[in-house]
């Protein structure tokens, strides 16, 4: 099993076959209801030549959403997340000024905070994004869902 590793950018010399960020909705499907993943994104997340990238900010999101009861985590805390997380080895982005800057510029495709900093920072560091939110889409970085 692959050890966590945090990145604030991705070296050149860990290019692999594809680099993708998990939006929440994927990183959730992938631990509670894997049947919900398109065959397409279960065989990216399966396959271990892709490198997985999950944002803190997905961390945070998930936090804020169980604190308020709009996620409900059946009888888990957010702690059996993050123990998924650091087991699944996923690579971590932390939450940098150049990310938040990029969203100044980005459309108001929609107001959701946190995917529009995952968007940037998809296109800051060269991600696609597996989510099967509709929006993100509407803006220019790489998204794999069907």
């Amino acid at each position: 099993m692959r050890s966590l590793r945090r990145y604030s950018a991705i070296p050149s010399s860990r290019r692999s076959s594809l680099e993708v960020l998990l939006d929440t909705n994927v990183l959730l499907w992938s631990i509670f209801e894997r049947h919900k993943l398109t065959p397409r994104v279960r065989q990216i997340i399966d396959d271990d030549l892709n490198e997985l990238f999950l944002s803190r900010t997905s961390l945070w999101e998930m936090s804020a959403k169980a604190a308020t009861g709009r996620l409900p985590l059946v009888g888990r805390s957010i702690v059996f997340v993050l123990e998924q997380v650091e087991r699944t080895g996923l690579n971590l982005l932390e939450l940098e000024d150049r990310y938040i800057l990029r969203t100044e510029t980005l459309p108001q495709h929609h107001g959701d905070p946190f995917d529009r900093i995952l968007v940037a920072q998809a296109l800051e560091e060269g991600l696609t994004i597996l989510s099967a939110d509709s929006d993100i889409p509407k803006y220019d970085a790489p998204v794999i869902w069907k």
